[in-house]
């Protein structure tokens, strides 16, 4: 009978005031079913051999889950879409998060955030009044001169293009359809009709201090 060099067992026996590892080659004897005998001097082991192959993805799904996998890509609720890396369904019409990081009350999350229609919304909830909701960073490479800026907002259509039938940037506080203040795809910024001049603030000194200024040096020019 030979050896089977697939088989290497570690045997533990003592040596004194410590203990050896010694590992050993048994003998296999024969398979019955799902039982394997292997013998080792005058000992026998049994043991019962386990089938490895679980199936645990059928047809690109996770068995008993929503999830499915598909070359690298992994869709959470449906079959990855597109070439995404990670895709999650996420309902019409339904008011849902898709996506957290945080300990459930704090953090950021992102998802549907209407019951009529989609809006793509990202949340972020700091802890106290000490911290920010969301806080936006853009870290420069290196120190080199340019002129491309580090953090670009960019309003465009569906075809790549420039947004010409609505504003690009809205800022309100809320209420999702009154604006404070709405940038149009011209660069032309307007201001809520109710903002007083003396509220609005350029370089440390207000707008109305800023149009007294330029008045005051008409009339010198004019004298």
């Amino acid at each position: 009978m030979e050896n089977n060099g697939n088989i290497i067992l570690n045997q533990v026996f003592p040596d004194g005031s410590s203990f050896k590892i010694k590992e050993i080659l048994p003998l296999y004897i024969y398979s019955d079913g799902p039982q394997t005998l292997i013998k080792q001097g005058d000992s026998n082991l049994y043991w019962t051999s386990i089938d490895l192959s679980l199936n645990i993805i059928v047809n690109n799904r996770f068995k008993d889950t929503d999830i499915y996998y598909d070359n690298g890509r992994i869709g959470l609720g449906r079959f990855p879409l597109f070439n995404y890396k990670v895709d999650v369904q996420i309902p019409k019409d339904t008011l849902m998060t898709a996506f957290h990081i945080g300990d459930g009350s704090f953090g950021f999350s992102m998802g549907n955030g209407t019951t009529q229609g989609f809006v793509p919304e990202i949340i972020g909830i700091g802890s106290d009044e000490n911290d920010t909701g969301l806080y936006l960073v853009g870290i420069a490479g290196n120190d080199i001169s340019s002129n491309i800026p580090l953090i670009i907002l960019d309003g465009r259509n569906s075809f790549g293009q420039k947004l010409t039938n609505r504003p690009v940037l809205g800022v309100t506080s809320g209420n999702y359809n009154e604006y404070s203040m709405l940038l149009d795809s011209f660069g032309n910024l307007n201001i809520e009709k109710n903002v007083l001049a003396s509220d609005m603030i350029i370089n440390g000194l207000s707008l109305l201090e800023i149009i007294a200024d330029l008045q005051k040096q008409i009339n010198e020019l004019k004298t």
